[in-house]
Protein backbone atom coordinates (compact mmCIF):
# COMPACT_ATOMS: atom_id res chain seq x y z
CA UNK A 1 0.00 0.00 0.00
CA UNK A 2 2.78 2.46 0.90
CA UNK A 3 4.71 1.94 -2.33
CA UNK A 4 1.53 1.99 -4.42
CA UNK A 5 0.38 5.33 -2.94
CA UNK A 6 3.76 6.91 -3.55
CA UNK A 7 4.18 5.62 -7.11
CA UNK A 8 0.66 6.62 -8.13
CA UNK A 9 1.11 10.10 -6.73
CA UNK A 10 4.38 10.67 -8.56
CA UNK A 11 2.97 9.30 -11.81
CA UNK A 12 -0.09 11.51 -11.66
CA UNK A 13 1.70 14.71 -10.74
CA UNK A 14 4.56 14.08 -13.15
CA UNK A 15 2.23 13.55 -16.11
CA UNK A 16 2.23 16.75 -18.17
CA UNK A 17 0.02 15.77 -21.08
CA UNK A 18 -2.81 18.12 -20.09
CA UNK A 19 -0.65 20.22 -17.81
CA UNK A 20 -2.44 23.51 -17.07
CA UNK A 21 0.68 25.03 -15.51
CA UNK A 22 -0.21 28.63 -14.65
CA UNK A 23 1.83 31.58 -15.81
CA UNK A 24 2.49 33.77 -12.79
CA UNK A 25 4.18 37.08 -13.39
CA UNK A 26 6.61 38.25 -10.71
CA UNK A 27 6.38 34.95 -8.89
CA UNK A 28 8.48 34.33 -5.81
CA UNK A 29 9.39 30.67 -5.36
CA UNK A 30 11.75 29.08 -2.91
CA UNK A 31 12.42 25.66 -1.44
CA UNK A 32 13.48 25.82 2.20
CA UNK A 33 15.06 22.95 4.05
CA UNK A 34 13.53 22.57 7.53
CA UNK A 35 16.93 22.76 9.23
CA UNK A 36 17.22 26.34 8.00
CA UNK A 37 14.24 27.11 10.21
CA UNK A 38 15.60 25.14 13.17
CA UNK A 39 18.95 23.36 13.32
CA UNK A 40 17.39 20.42 15.16
CA UNK A 41 15.45 19.24 12.13
CA UNK A 42 16.89 16.22 10.35
CA UNK A 43 19.17 16.78 7.38
CA UNK A 44 17.19 14.07 5.55
CA UNK A 45 13.92 16.03 5.68
CA UNK A 46 12.42 17.15 2.37
CA UNK A 47 12.28 20.82 1.46
CA UNK A 48 9.26 23.01 2.12
CA UNK A 49 7.88 24.50 -1.14
CA UNK A 50 6.88 28.18 -0.96
CA UNK A 51 5.31 30.30 -3.71
CA UNK A 52 3.62 33.69 -3.83
CA UNK A 53 2.66 36.31 -6.38
CA UNK A 54 4.63 39.49 -5.74
CA UNK A 55 2.17 41.65 -7.69
CA UNK A 56 -1.06 40.41 -6.15
CA UNK A 57 -1.68 39.39 -2.56
CA UNK A 58 -5.02 38.93 -0.81
CA UNK A 59 -3.23 38.51 2.54
CA UNK A 60 -4.26 34.92 3.09
CA UNK A 61 -2.02 31.91 3.58
CA UNK A 62 -2.70 28.60 1.87
CA UNK A 63 -1.16 25.95 4.11
CA UNK A 64 -0.96 22.79 1.99
CA UNK A 65 -0.23 19.40 3.59
CA UNK A 66 0.72 16.65 1.17
CA UNK A 67 -0.08 12.95 1.08
CA UNK A 68 1.85 9.93 2.31
CA UNK A 69 5.49 9.71 1.14
CA UNK A 70 5.06 12.81 -1.06
CA UNK A 71 7.47 15.67 -1.60
CA UNK A 72 6.04 19.19 -1.11
CA UNK A 73 7.22 20.22 -4.59
CA UNK A 74 5.05 17.42 -6.07
CA UNK A 75 2.10 19.77 -5.59
CA UNK A 76 3.47 22.66 -7.65
CA UNK A 77 0.51 22.69 -10.07
CA UNK A 78 -2.14 23.44 -7.48
CA UNK A 79 0.25 25.59 -5.45
CA UNK A 80 1.31 27.76 -8.38
CA UNK A 81 -2.31 28.15 -9.41
CA UNK A 82 -3.21 29.31 -5.91
CA UNK A 83 -0.50 31.96 -6.20
CA UNK A 84 -2.22 33.36 -9.30
CA UNK A 85 -5.22 34.00 -7.05
CA UNK A 86 -3.12 36.11 -4.70
CA UNK A 87 -2.65 33.47 -2.02
CA UNK A 88 0.66 33.10 -0.21
CA UNK A 89 1.36 29.36 -0.38
CA UNK A 90 3.30 27.00 1.84
CA UNK A 91 3.59 23.31 0.99
CA UNK A 92 4.81 21.85 4.25
CA UNK A 93 7.49 19.22 4.77
CA UNK A 94 6.48 16.92 7.63
CA UNK A 95 6.74 13.29 8.74
CA UNK A 96 4.34 11.58 6.30
CA UNK A 97 5.69 8.03 6.14
CA UNK A 98 2.78 6.39 7.99
CA UNK A 99 -0.34 6.34 5.78
CA UNK A 100 -3.77 6.91 7.29
CA UNK A 101 -6.07 4.56 5.37
CA UNK A 102 -4.54 1.21 6.50
CA UNK A 103 -5.16 2.11 10.16
CA UNK A 104 -8.85 1.34 9.65
CA UNK A 105 -8.30 -2.38 10.18
CA UNK A 106 -7.26 -1.80 13.80
CA UNK A 107 -9.61 -2.58 16.70
CA UNK A 108 -8.69 0.65 18.51
CA UNK A 109 -11.67 2.97 18.03
CA UNK A 110 -9.53 6.06 18.67
CA UNK A 111 -6.60 5.10 16.46
CA UNK A 112 -7.33 7.85 13.93
CA UNK A 113 -8.00 10.48 16.62
CA UNK A 114 -4.63 9.84 18.26
CA UNK A 115 -2.78 9.59 14.94
CA UNK A 116 -4.06 13.02 13.85
CA UNK A 117 -3.47 14.60 17.26
CA UNK A 118 0.17 13.51 17.45
CA UNK A 119 1.08 14.44 13.88
CA UNK A 120 -0.63 17.82 14.07
CA UNK A 121 0.34 18.89 17.60
CA UNK A 122 3.08 16.56 18.83
CA UNK A 123 1.00 15.18 21.71
CA UNK A 124 2.32 11.75 22.71
CA UNK A 125 -0.93 9.80 22.35
CA UNK A 126 -0.50 7.55 19.30
CA UNK A 127 0.81 3.99 19.10
CA UNK A 128 1.44 4.17 15.34
CA UNK A 129 3.45 7.40 14.94
CA UNK A 130 6.11 9.03 17.06
CA UNK A 131 6.17 12.80 16.52
CA UNK A 132 7.39 15.28 19.12
CA UNK A 133 6.42 18.94 19.49
CA UNK A 134 9.29 20.14 17.28
CA UNK A 135 8.36 17.87 14.39
CA UNK A 136 4.60 18.25 14.48
CA UNK A 137 2.81 20.03 11.64
CA UNK A 138 1.94 23.15 13.61
CA UNK A 139 5.47 23.77 14.90
CA UNK A 140 7.01 23.15 11.48
CA UNK A 141 4.63 25.69 9.96
CA UNK A 142 5.39 28.27 12.66
CA UNK A 143 9.15 27.84 12.30
CA UNK A 144 8.93 28.19 8.52
CA UNK A 145 6.85 31.36 8.73
CA UNK A 146 9.26 32.88 11.28
CA UNK A 147 12.14 32.08 8.91
CA UNK A 148 10.35 33.54 5.88
CA UNK A 149 9.44 36.69 7.79
CA UNK A 150 13.05 37.24 8.87
CA UNK A 151 14.55 36.35 5.50
CA UNK A 152 12.05 38.21 3.30
CA UNK A 153 10.75 41.03 5.54
CA UNK A 154 9.12 42.89 2.63
CA UNK A 155 6.72 39.96 1.99
CA UNK A 156 4.79 40.32 5.26
CA UNK A 157 4.81 36.64 6.28
CA UNK A 158 4.52 37.82 9.86
CA UNK A 159 0.82 38.56 9.36
CA UNK A 160 0.20 34.81 9.67
CA UNK A 161 1.53 34.74 13.23
CA UNK A 162 0.15 36.22 16.42
CA UNK A 163 2.23 38.42 18.74
CA UNK A 164 3.21 35.26 20.64
CA UNK A 165 4.22 33.37 17.47
CA UNK A 166 1.23 31.08 17.23
CA UNK A 167 -0.59 30.64 13.93
CA UNK A 168 -3.10 33.32 12.97
CA UNK A 169 -5.71 30.77 11.95
CA UNK A 170 -8.29 33.32 10.81
CA UNK A 171 -6.00 34.23 7.89
CA UNK A 172 -5.17 30.64 6.92
CA UNK A 173 -6.79 28.30 4.41
CA UNK A 174 -5.81 24.79 5.48
CA UNK A 175 -5.76 22.26 2.69
CA UNK A 176 -4.17 18.99 1.77
CA UNK A 177 -4.22 15.85 -0.33
CA UNK A 178 -4.92 12.32 0.87
CA UNK A 179 -3.29 11.91 4.32
CA UNK A 180 -2.74 15.66 4.29
CA UNK A 181 -6.43 16.38 3.76
CA UNK A 182 -7.15 14.63 7.05
CA UNK A 183 -4.53 16.71 8.86
CA UNK A 184 -6.01 19.86 7.36
CA UNK A 185 -9.46 18.76 8.52
CA UNK A 186 -8.22 17.95 12.02
CA UNK A 187 -6.56 21.37 12.29
CA UNK A 188 -9.83 22.98 11.18
CA UNK A 189 -11.66 21.05 13.89
CA UNK A 190 -9.34 22.43 16.55
CA UNK A 191 -9.09 26.00 15.21
CA UNK A 192 -11.36 28.50 13.47
CA UNK A 193 -9.68 28.77 10.06
CA UNK A 194 -10.54 30.94 7.07
CA UNK A 195 -11.39 27.85 5.00
CA UNK A 196 -10.83 24.10 4.77
CA UNK A 197 -10.25 22.40 1.40
CA UNK A 198 -9.72 18.63 1.17
CA UNK A 199 -8.48 16.71 -1.88
CA UNK A 200 -9.05 12.91 -2.03
CA UNK A 201 -9.84 12.68 1.64
CA UNK A 202 -10.13 12.53 4.55
CA UNK A 203 -9.38 8.82 4.46
CA UNK A 204 -10.17 7.92 8.07
CA UNK A 205 -12.76 5.20 7.50
CA UNK A 206 -12.73 2.57 10.24
CA UNK A 207 -13.29 -0.69 8.38
CA UNK A 208 -13.12 -2.65 11.61
CA UNK A 209 -16.27 -0.86 12.82
CA UNK A 210 -17.70 -0.11 9.35
CA UNK A 211 -17.93 3.56 10.23
CA UNK A 212 -16.22 6.90 9.80
CA UNK A 213 -13.51 7.62 12.37
CA UNK A 214 -14.68 8.97 15.70
CA UNK A 215 -13.15 12.45 15.37
CA UNK A 216 -14.87 13.24 12.06
CA UNK A 217 -18.29 13.62 13.67
CA UNK A 218 -17.05 15.54 16.72
CA UNK A 219 -17.89 19.28 17.01
CA UNK A 220 -15.30 21.61 15.50
CA UNK A 221 -14.41 25.29 15.52
CA UNK A 222 -14.59 25.82 11.74
CA UNK A 223 -18.20 25.85 10.50
CA UNK A 224 -19.27 23.49 7.73
CA UNK A 225 -20.04 26.55 5.60
CA UNK A 226 -16.27 27.07 5.29
CA UNK A 227 -15.44 23.47 4.36
CA UNK A 228 -14.97 22.02 0.84
CA UNK A 229 -13.91 18.68 -0.62
CA UNK A 230 -12.96 17.28 -4.05
CA UNK A 231 -13.00 13.49 -4.56
CA UNK A 232 -12.74 11.06 -7.47
CA UNK A 233 -15.64 8.66 -7.96
CA UNK A 234 -13.29 5.75 -8.75
CA UNK A 235 -10.62 6.36 -6.12
CA UNK A 236 -8.41 3.27 -6.11
CA UNK A 237 -6.81 3.92 -2.70
CA UNK A 238 -9.88 4.65 -0.57
CA UNK A 239 -13.28 3.40 -1.79
CA UNK A 240 -15.55 6.28 -2.78
CA UNK A 241 -18.35 5.00 -0.54
CA UNK A 242 -16.02 5.19 2.45
CA UNK A 243 -15.09 8.75 1.57
CA UNK A 244 -18.78 9.61 1.28
CA UNK A 245 -19.31 8.18 4.78
CA UNK A 246 -16.46 10.33 6.06
CA UNK A 247 -17.68 13.63 4.63
CA UNK A 248 -21.24 12.80 5.70
CA UNK A 249 -19.91 12.43 9.24
CA UNK A 250 -18.30 15.86 8.85
CA UNK A 251 -21.66 17.32 7.88
CA UNK A 252 -20.70 18.20 4.30
CA UNK A 253 -23.42 15.88 2.98
CA UNK A 254 -26.84 15.03 4.33
CA UNK A 255 -27.38 11.33 4.98
CA UNK A 256 -28.08 9.48 1.73
CA UNK A 257 -26.93 12.36 -0.48
CA UNK A 258 -24.05 12.30 -2.96
CA UNK A 259 -21.38 14.68 -4.18
CA UNK A 260 -21.84 17.08 -7.11
CA UNK A 261 -20.14 15.77 -10.26
CA UNK A 262 -18.01 18.66 -11.51
CA UNK A 263 -16.65 17.22 -14.79
CA UNK A 264 -18.92 19.24 -17.08
CA UNK A 265 -19.78 22.11 -14.74
CA UNK A 266 -18.24 25.54 -14.35
CA UNK A 267 -18.25 27.97 -11.47
CA UNK A 268 -20.18 28.15 -9.20
CA UNK A 269 -20.46 24.32 -9.42
CA UNK A 270 -24.05 24.32 -8.15
CA UNK A 271 -22.73 26.09 -5.04
CA UNK A 272 -21.72 22.68 -3.72
CA UNK A 273 -19.20 22.15 -0.94
CA UNK A 274 -18.76 18.46 -1.86
CA UNK A 275 -17.50 17.97 -5.42
CA UNK A 276 -16.33 14.88 -7.28
CA UNK A 277 -14.75 14.20 -10.65
CA UNK A 278 -14.74 11.06 -12.80
CA UNK A 279 -11.99 12.00 -15.29
CA UNK A 280 -9.58 9.38 -16.64
CA UNK A 281 -6.22 9.58 -14.89
CA UNK A 282 -3.10 7.55 -14.19
CA UNK A 283 -4.11 7.71 -10.54
CA UNK A 284 -7.68 8.58 -9.63
CA UNK A 285 -6.60 9.22 -6.05
CA UNK A 286 -4.12 11.84 -7.22
CA UNK A 287 -6.23 13.22 -10.07
CA UNK A 288 -7.73 15.92 -7.86
CA UNK A 289 -4.36 17.71 -7.75
CA UNK A 290 -3.12 16.58 -11.19
CA UNK A 291 -2.81 18.04 -14.66
CA UNK A 292 -6.28 17.82 -16.18
CA UNK A 293 -7.49 21.02 -17.86
CA UNK A 294 -10.75 21.18 -15.87
CA UNK A 295 -8.95 21.43 -12.53
CA UNK A 296 -7.83 25.09 -12.35
CA UNK A 297 -11.45 26.27 -12.50
CA UNK A 298 -12.38 23.86 -9.70
CA UNK A 299 -9.37 24.90 -7.61
CA UNK A 300 -10.28 28.57 -8.00
CA UNK A 301 -13.80 27.84 -6.77
CA UNK A 302 -12.60 25.76 -3.83
CA UNK A 303 -10.09 28.36 -2.66
CA UNK A 304 -12.03 31.56 -3.25
CA UNK A 305 -15.79 31.10 -3.73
Amino acid sequence: MRVLCFVLLILAVACKKDDPAPVVEDTFKVQVHPNKTNVNYSSTDKNHYVVRNSKKSINKLLLFIGGSYSNPADYYLVSDHAATLGLDVINLSYQNDIAAAPLGSNADRLIFDNYREELCFGTAVSNVVSVDALNCIVTRAINLIIYLNKTYPDQNWGQYLTATNTLQWSKIIVTGHSQGSGHACYLAKQNSVDRLVMFSGPNDYHGYFSAAANWLSQPGKTPVSKQYVLLHTQDEIVPFNNQIANITALGLLAAGKNTTLADKLTTPYANSHALAISITALSNHSSTIGGNAILPGIWTYLFTE
